[in-house]
């Protein structure tokens, strides 16, 4: 899908998509040059995760890393 980079703040690119909505992207993981005004194709890919205990734990652990705002800081 295709969307508009509306503005960048504390380092996050707020990319407003052409079928409605929001996503919020750290401006370090865009191509080199990127700003705001930028037209931009968004890709989501599912990321497949062990089955039983061990994904689960994965996920539980992924969880507790983006709440704790651990994805803010590298």
């Amino acid at each position: 899908m295709r969307g508009f980079i509306d503005r960048v703040v504390d380092g996050v690119a707020v990319i407003l998509l052409e079928g409605g909505g929001r996503a919020y992207v750290p401006i370090g993981t865009l191509p080199s040059g990127v700003e705001a005004g930028a037209v931009v194709d968004v890709t989501v890919t599912r990321t497949e995760i062990a089955s039983g205990v061990e994904g689960a734990e994965e996920v539980a652990e992924l969880i507790e890393r983006l709440r704790a705002g651990e994805h803010r800081h590298g």
